[in-house]
């Protein structure tokens, strides 16, 4: 709660800063997300890894544009983002679903106009990590994981009007790890970590409300 309080508080004073230079804007697009390996132990003996598999998730929420001088600009955006990977063993099969709340900060230049490029950070808040049973353990929880991370994004972007777009490139700064076991469980006995360090292409459309 702390965290996402810190993330609100953080957003409203970037705004509050630059109020006479700000555009407002709602988004909303699709990622393209791949996590890290997920490993299996039992009695702290390692059962080998598994490779993430591609999911696609999405994302929505508010942007604010703040012009600078020249071509620049600074665009906060608070974002809710749904992001999936799936891990396919020999006879088995998981999918592990994380839901955050986004904070990217991005510094932007113009280009002729309508075209777009931008990079900066993005601040991570974790609410929730969810893994799907298997085949031989039911019920499974997460005991353990990272509620905030950092990572950094790239990207560009077209600008028509009131509306437009961009393609940007996600990944993780912050080393980030899930722990789960079955309820029937104790830590120790059979357990499963996620290495949930996310990279990700994400797709968005959006709108200004003033140009």
């Amino acid at each position: 709660m702390k965290n996402l309080l810190f993330l609100f508080v953080f957003f409203a004073a970037i705004l509050n800063t630059s109020a006479q230079f700000l555009n407002w804007g709602v988004k909303g697009g699709l990622n393209y997300n791949v996590n890290g390996d997920l490993r299996a132990t039992i009695s702290e003996a390692d059962f080998g890894k598994l490779s993430s598999n591609e999911e696609i998730g999405y994302h929505f929420g508010i942007l604010a544009e703040i012009k600078l001088p020249l071509f620049l600009y600074i665009r906060p955006e608070l974002l809710y983002t749904h992001t999936e990977s799936s891990y396919q063993g020999d006879m088995d099969q998981t999918r592990l679903k994380m839901d955050r709340i986004d904070l990217p900060v991005l510094l932007g230049f113009r280009v002729l106009k309508i075209g777009r490029f931008f990079l900066g950070p993005s601040l991570q808040l974790v609410m929730n990590t969810d893994l799907s049973d298997t085949d031989n353990i039911d019920n499974i929880k997460n005991i353990r994981s990272e509620d905030f991370v950092v990572a950094g994004q790239v990207g560009i972007g077209i600008n028509f009007g009131r509306f437009g777009g961009d393609i940007r490139w996600e990944t993780g700064f912050t080393e980030a790890e899930a722990l789960f076991i079955g309820d029937n469980l104790s830590p120790g006995d059979s357990e499963l970590l996620v290495d949930t360090q996310n990279q990700q292409f994400l797709l968005s459309l959006y709108y200004k409300f003033n140009k």
